[in-house]
């Protein structure tokens, strides 16, 4: 018998073998939110998972970030299985989100009509009302049953190939088909009612509820230019037949990284050369260029190399720094709690921060400030700037998309340049790879290497930082002119280096920590280290693994 602990720190002896699924449905009135996770030991773990050890027990509810991936996987598995029931021959790729929705392409000649993705959603919502099972099982991996093998794809058999064979595999299945999916599942398709299904570009949009607020299914909101960069991307990736971790895996094996690293780079400087070539034949009119992105994405090393390639267009690139036009602390806007806000827009001195741009564009000479970040004042250091005929103005943070924060220049003498990781890659065509924990493992690196942080730190403000994003940047991010896609391909392989002892140094004791450490760990697993040593000094990872030339801009 094994003792387990409740939340509630009630101690109860149970069965070896035994999972967490009845105690979550024992406990559910204490809950605000269904609970479709469990936590044993402070790991996170299937609630129909058999456990053989003592531990504490916990719970993940759907109204948090990581129940909403329980969530969202749960449906994109029930869409697996109602469009192979009702039409064999369509093949759906699961490709990228839009907001809170997942976009998955038609790799077959079918291409799903209007109607047949209305059939599948109806397929969807009996699943829902019959309370249909979804049933799982851990084997090894020699364990395998033929079934199943028959319905892996060559990127999953090559992920397969790095594991042991007694590496231990969760399957599930609905309705008797089986499903190799990365992360927990709900125990039922009852615990999903809110989604819908949309035509979109080749295949379907599946809708889901904002984390927060499982009842509510808010309208898909089409964002076009996202959408294009992350499609370019994966056409891209799979153009040079390295799209997915296991395609990558085996370059590595072969002795080809630092060519896959050599395109990666190259394609990054085509992409940035084109830009420059687009802002210089407007140089009449464009005199400033704003670069916004979210945490990680590389906007520090994206604005170094655009200047560079600005310069080669005869363009004298002048850059000027957001956060010097920080408002004194004491004039800092405050949250609720009584902290300053340093994320909102009123934290920047708007009205000093356009006089300057208006009086720079009109040819004046003007003394800029630097901020003080120990003083928490402005100060001025002598800093002077004047523009001639060729100059352009740079200016990198996280409001450079918001109109509010240059409303005095009209657009027609602006590009405003949107930076993010939008990652092609994927485990394979089923299990994709967050765009959110590509930059999070970017910041942890950078913050080890450069802030003295531990992974502890950076985990626990994660949150803080993607509200933020979620409140600043992301609203703007398609009103930006250019979209700038900083995604590596090869970057996680990369970054397992320096990633993996700083997640395996998180105690249990961390909480929530913990339990991020623990699944990005889990995602690393698969992916096969690279050597560094190819990567130039001015790749966009350099940000964060060091070796950068830009080190004193960063």
């Amino acid at each position: 018998m094994l003792t387990w602990k409740l939340p509630n720190g009630q101690l109860r002896q149970v069965e070896e073998g035994s999972c967490l699924l009845p105690f979550a449905q024992e406990l559910k009135d204490s809950f605000v939110s269904p609970v479709v996770e469990g936590i044993f030991n402070g790991e996170a773990v299937d609630l129909q998972r058999p456990l053989h050890e003592d531990g504490d027990m916990g719970f993940i509810e759907v109204n948090s970030s990581e129940g909403m991936r329980v969530y969202s996987r749960t449906l994109l598995f029930m869409l697996l299985v109602a469009s192979k029931k009702l039409y064999p021959e369509v093949a759906l790729e699961v490709r990228n989100t839009l907001g809170s929705a997942l976009f998955c392409y038609d790799q077959s000649s079918h291409k799903l009509t209007g109607e047949d993705i209305k059939a599948i959603e109806a397929y969807m919502r009996k699943m829902v009302k019959s309370k249909e099972r979804i049933t799982y099982k851990q084997i090894t991996k020699n364990t395998i049953p033929a079934s199943a093998m028959e319905a892996i794809s060559e990127d999953k058999k090559a992920l397969l190939d790095q594991l042991a064979d007694d590496a231990l595999l969760s399957l599930y299945f609905l309705e008797g088909t089986p499903g190799y999916l990365f992360g927990a599942l709900c125990p039922d398709c009852s615990y999903v009612p809110n989604f819908e299904l949309l035509p979109y570009k080749d295949g379907v949009i599946l809708n889901y509820p904002d984390t927060g607020d499982w009842t509510h299914l808010p309208p898909f909101e089409d964002k076009p230019k996202l959408n294009e960069a992350y499609q370019e991307a994966e056409e891209w990736s799979a153009m040079i037949h390295c799209n997915t971790i296991g395609k990558l895996n085996k370059y590595i094996e072969a002795g080809y990284a630092d060519k896959i690293i050599q395109i990666a780079e190259a394609l990054h400087e085509k992409k940035l050369a084109s830009i420059a070539d687009m802002i210089a034949s407007r140089r009449d009119e464009v005199k400033l260029i704003l670069i916004a992105g979210p945490s990680s994405s590389g906007k520090t090393s994206t604005a170094q190399r655009l200047s560079i390639q600005l310069a080669v267009n005869g363009l004298y690139p002048m850059p000027i720094s957001m956060d010097d036009y920080y408002r004194n602390r004491v004039d800092t806007p405050r949250k609720e709690d009584g902290s300053y806000d340093f994320e909102c827009l009123e934290a920047i001195d708007l009205a000093l921060f356009n006089d300057h741009l208006q009086r720079l564009l009109a040819g004046e000479k003007v003394k800029l400030p630097k901020y003080n970040f120990r003083t928490g004042c402005r100060e001025y250091r002598g800093k002077e700037l004047q523009m001639t005929e060729n100059s352009v103005l740079v200016v990198e943070g996280i409001h450079g998309l918001n109109e509010r924060l240059t409303e005095s220049i009209p657009a027609n003498r602006k590009i405003k340049i949107y930076v993010s990781a939008l990652t092609p890659m994927s485990f394979d065509e089923h299990n994709r790879i967050h765009t959110t924990d590509a930059r999070l493992l970017r910041r942890m690196v950078r913050d080890s290497q450069f802030r003295s942080h531990d992974a502890v730190a950076t985990l626990s403000l994660w949150q803080d930082v993607r509200d933020g994003e979620e409140k600043y940047i992301f609203p703007f991010q398609c009103s930006a002119d250019v979209i700038f896609n900083t995604t590596l391909i090869y970057e996680l392989a990369v970054m397992k280096k320096y990633a993996v002892p700083l997640l395996e140094a998180v105690p249990r004791t961390s909480g929530k920590a913990y339990l991020t450490a623990r699944r990005l760990l889990n995602m690393l697993y698969y992916v096969k280290e690279m050597d560094e040593t190819a990567i130039p000094n001015n790749s966009i990872l350099r940000e964060f693994v060091g070796g950068s030339i830009f080190k004193d801009a960063l």
